[in-house]
């Protein structure tokens, strides 16, 4: 994985969006000929698919009729004038452990295979997953974590939580001193597991450069959320899941959780740095449906008395 800079990344992600999704349906089309009806009718067939499709399609073909507008061709953008899509009640969903299992296996094996094509993986993609998993952290707090950033002589092993990495037009890809909001700063155990990944990262590095990241391009930067999600979608492919809605946040709601089914909302609000856990419980801690014998154990003492 190398960086890359994300005017590029999402240049090419949009000409892609673009061609797979935009393209197929008003490609016999003029501008002057994409009506307020077709966009209706387009989106409503996108939605009928997914709500993420058709919100990237909406977005795409705005930016091109907005640059429409703006050179003269037509007089207003008509996407403005579209239904605004509502969003569909959405239930969090974890990982099962065949799952976990799948991606586990498959980021051991990816691009390690002999005779393919291009650099062999060096192994970061599959320990980045592991890390993730453990600590439910967000793709940028992962890959900015640094060597000062981790204790593992602690008891138990932690990590500071104190940053994240974003990308700028025209700067790349840096490490922002602070995580997705000021309230996310936070310290956290982490599983066994994790600790002996870090570990393995830790001798990979000058003890005496405490700044340096644990993840790293091969000369040294940061590693690109983009590329890291591109390798990815490559591993669940090569685990047959793909078209599933996973991705690396798939790992955040996945300890969510388990934290939450284990030791209650509140300590998987903690862990994934919430200020409210109602939006732990709303977006990221799957509902336990598990049928528990405790209430009807407390409604018993309503029975009428033996006789």
């Amino acid at each position: 994985m190398n960086d890359v800079d994300r005017s590029q990344g999402t240049k090419d992600t949009y000409q892609r969006q673009l061609r797979l999704l935009v393209l197929p349906y008003f490609e016999n089309f003029t501008v002057r000929e994409v009506t307020v009806g077709r966009i209706e009718l387009f989106l409503k067939k996108q939605r009928e698919t997914s709500y993420t499709r058709a919100k990237h399609s909406r977005t795409i073909l705005g930016m091109i009729l907005a640059f429409a507008v703006r050179r003269g061709i037509i007089p207003r953008n008509p996407i403005k004038e579209a239904s605004r899509m509502k969003k569909p009640s959405h239930t969090p969903k974890a990982l099962t452990t065949e799952q976990i299992a799948a991606i586990r296996l498959a980021a051991r094996e990816w691009r390690t295979g002999e005779g393919r094509m291009g650099p062999r993986s060096d192994g970061q993609v599959r320990d980045i997953i592991e890390v993730m998993l453990g600590t439910a952290t967000r793709i940028g707090e992962a890959l900015a974590l640094r060597q000062c950033d981790v204790d593992m002589d602690a008891d138990p092993p932690r990590v500071n939580i104190s940053g994240t990495l974003v990308v700028h037009n025209g700067a790349g890809v840096h490490r922002q001193a602070h995580p997705k909001t000021h309230e996310s700063n936070r310290v956290i155990a982490v599983p066994q597991f994790v600790a002996d990944v870090i570990r393995q990262r830790l001798a990979l590095l000058d003890p005496e450069d405490s700044e340096h990241l644990l993840f790293f391009s091969r000369v040294g930067t940061p590693l690109a959320p983009y590329n890291v999600r591109r390798s990815f979608r490559g591993i669940l492919l090569n685990a047959g899941l793909e078209g599933l809605e996973i991705t690396p946040h798939s790992f955040r709601r996945t300890g969510a959780t388990l934290l939450a089914k284990e030791l209650g909302i509140q300590a998987a609000a903690d862990m994934l740095g919430h200020t409210s856990t109602s939006t732990t419980k709303a977006h990221y801690a799957e509902p336990d449906r598990t049928v528990k014998s405790g209430p009807a154990d407390v409604l018993q003492q309503l029975a009428p008395p033996v006789k």
